[in-house]
This record gives C-alpha cells, sequence and structure tokens, in this order.
C-alpha cells in the first residue's frame, strides 16, 4: 500500500474514532447522532479515496499507467482533508460563540444567581444558555475533528506519489 493510502486509512480511523468519542461523551439531551454520523461518513469517503488511490498503484505496479481510478483516489484525498477541515471550522465558529456568550451571561451574577438561572433556563422551553453550555463536545470535538484534518492534508501532500513523466515521443524529421 502506498504511504498516501495508508495516511488516508488513518485519517479515516481517526475521524471515525473522534465521532464515536465526542457520541459517547455528549449530554444526553443534545443530539449527539450528527457527531457519530458526520465524522463516519468523511472517515468512509477517505477510505473509499484510500482504495482507489491503492488500486491506481497496483496498475501502476502492472505496468498499466496509474489508471483514472488511482488519479481520482489521490486527487480527491488530497482535497477532502482541506473541504472537511473548512467545514468543520465553519460549524465550530457559530457554536464556539454560543458557548462563549452563555458562559459570559452566567458570570455576571452570583453563584446562587448563576445556579437558579441555568436550572431556570433548562426547565425553559427553549433553553438555550443551558443548551449552549451543553455543547462543549461538540466544539472540543469539531476543532480537533478540524485540526486533524489539516494535519492529514500536510501529511498526504508529504507523502503523495512521485509524478513519472513519460518519454517523448521523437519527432519525425
Amino acid at each position: 500500500m502506498m504511504k498516501s493510502a495508508f495516511l488516508m486509512v488513518v485519517y479515516a480511523l481517526a475521524m471515525i474514532a473522534m465521532g464515536v468519542l465526542a457520541y459517547l461523551v455528549a449530554v444526553e439531551s443534545g443530539k449527539a447522532v450528527t457527531a457519530l454520523i458526520i465524522p463516519a461518513v468523511c472517515g468512509g469517503l477517505m477510505l473509499v479515496c484510500a482504495g482507489l488511490s491503492t488500486m491506481g498503484a497496483l496498475a501502476q505496479a502492472r505496468g498499466k499507467g496509474a489508471g483514472k481510478a488511482g488519479m481520482i483516489g489521490i486527487h480527491l484525498g488530497l482535497i477532502l482533508p482541506l473541504v472537511f477541515a473548512a467545514a468543520f471550522v465553519l460549524r465550530a465558529l457559530p457554536a464556539t460563540a454560543a458557548f462563549l456568550d452563555a458562559k459570559a451571561q452566567l458570570l455576571k451574577g452570583t453563584a446562587a444567581e448563576n445556579v437558579a438561572a441555568l436550572v431556570l433556563d433548562r426547565t425553559a422551553s427553549d433553553g438555550e444558555a443551558a443548551a449552549a453550555l451543553g455543547k462543549d463536545y461538540l466544539i472540543v470535538s469539531l476543532w480537533a475533528l478540524a485540526f486533524v484534518s489539516v494535519l492529514a492534508f500536510f501529511a498526504i501532500v508529504s507523502h503523495r506519489p512521485k509524478m513519472v513523466v513519460s518519454a517523448k515521443p521523437a519527432e519525425k524529421a
């Protein structure tokens, strides 16, 4: 297996593991199913890219060129980590802002007022502050997924297959 395909598999498994961990540490009232589904789908896509890249490497080893499947796999495998990182960051920014706003609201009063406000907010129909404070697992997992995605991009780029330049046919005089 090529180094880049191996890195894609490691990255995919890391994303799936992080999704499972986020699901397990989430509060019961949270919508933690997406914390499991999204990294699993992203990891599945990276596993497909690793498979296609490996197919291309095998075709090249048999002397049949890199093949379209290999080219698609390696190029998608290079692009997807950046796309995933951008998506994770775009989702993490509003969640982080809501968490910090809710925390700042609670820090304005005394300890008793903060507890009372949090309890009352949880019993309220919308419970925005309590819901925002309960999303700390989401914030940590999204930033971690974004960081791992950027690391994976650089690792895959540094271990991508070298371009093979074919000999130019001789010109006829």
